[in-house]
């Protein structure tokens, strides 16, 4: 399947609202949100963290403040997905004020809602399959990409000026980096350098800050667009340096599922037996309507199975948490390859609900024996 952009990070473009930012946050309003109300608890506990991608309906601040008081009410965790600024953090250069304000928002309405956050540095390109790095400044040394010291070294003070401000508990250094493993293995090499680098910076921050990469699972599977034995080898070349394994899942996409009772039955549980740590669904997602020419079966009743089959599968085999890549469809549908995350959202754009809004709502009632927390 060819998708201009088939895993983006995050919907939103910083750049939209960073002057709308200026006006919130910071110490003068360090409760930029609306006051919510969450749902008495009721059922059994759950030891499952459950969370939300900040992507909401549509590309405006309010929007975005909205996303972080739905996931208050209807999640424990929220996830920041971002491709790094990376000219403001080359050696000498300046951080600008559009970047701290936007930060300032996010923390403190992290803060405000006492939501576990995590927050994932994303320096790969998804619109050619992460074969590339993403952001860069145009100019000749930019196909170099990680092989270049100054990009290393701005991975590097990126990573750290995150830990030091959002303070979250996971950082994800590094998304469905298996993609650029298999299919520019030199850009990798240069980026599993400068991965080392930051892991041990961090460490020396905050040294409870749970570091890790994420992994494609349908593509470590040889199940999207590559056919390939399972690559579980490209966790292990991480080594000692990741300290959970995060795993984002669509499968959908898949090149051999097109039903959700075509999932294999160990298809979550393999991932344990790979991995004895705490193992993050950092992002998932199905579609819950088909798009004119492209191959899978999305609908309501497909969305509904698949997510209570994917939280069944992550609290039997004592995963740590499952992060719904979007809580809404988006109000603009994305065109191209993008258009397949049009329908991911578990509510429509307008805020009415799918029928998976009830499982992961029934998910949400249930204790969970710690605090949220940051």
């Amino acid at each position: 399947m060819q998708c201009a952009r088939l895993f983006p990070a995050a919907l939103i473009v910083a750049a939209l609202f960073l002057a709308a930012c200026q006006e919130a946050g910071g110490p003068e309003n360090p409760t930029p949100g609306p006051e919510v109300t969450r749902s008495a608890p009721e059922g059994p506990p759950r030891a499952l963290r459950l969370g939300l991608g900040l992507q909401p309906a549509e590309e405006t601040r309010n929007a975005y403040v909205s996303a972080f008081a739905n996931a208050a009410r209807n999640a424990d965790l929220v996830s920041i997905a971002r491709v790094p600024p990376w000219e403001e953090f080359f050696p000498g250069a300046v951080v600008s004020e559009d970047t701290h304000a936007l930060m300032r928002l996010e923390r403190d309405l992290v803060r405000q809602y006492d939501l576990s956050l995590l927050f994932a540095i994303d320096p790969t390109d998804g619109a050619v399959q992460r074969t590339r790095i993403a952001g860069l400044p145009e100019g000749p040394p930019t196909e170099e990409g990680f092989l270049r010291e100054d990009v290393q070294d701005a991975l590097v003070a990126y990573a750290i000026y995150v830990v030091t401000n959002y303070e979250p508990r996971y950082l994800a250094v590094g998304v469905e980096i298996n993609m650029l493993r298999a299919r520019s293995p030199e850009q990798f090499r240069g980026f599993l350098e400068a991965y080392r680098r930051v892991y041990d910076a961090v460490k020396e921050i905050r040294p409870g800050t749970r570091v890790f990469p994420t992994f494609q699972l349908e593509d470590l599977l040889g199940r999207l667009t590559q056919s390939h034995p399972p690559q579980w080898e490209a966790i292990e070349a991480f080594g000692r340096r990741i300290d959970a394994l995060g795993i984002s899942t669509y499968p959908y996409l898949s090149s051999s599922i097109e039903l959700v009772r075509e999932i294999p039955e160990d298809y979550y549980a393999q991932i344990r037996a790979r991995f004895p740590g705490e193992i993050l669904i950092t992002e998932a997602g199905y579609a819950s309507a088909t798009i004119e020419g492209h191959s899978w079966v999305g609908s309501e009743r497909e969305q509904e199975q698949f997510l209570g089959r994917l939280l069944q599968d992550a609290e039997a085999n004592g995963f740590s948490a499952v992060v719904w890549v979007a809580e809404r469809d988006p109000v603009q549908s994305r065109q191209g390859g993008a258009a397949v995350l049009n329908d991911v959202g578990l509510r429509f754009s307008d805020g009415s609900d799918k029928l998976a809004w009830a499982v992961w709502t029934e998910w949400v009632r249930r204790p969970f024996p710690a605090a949220a927390g940051n």
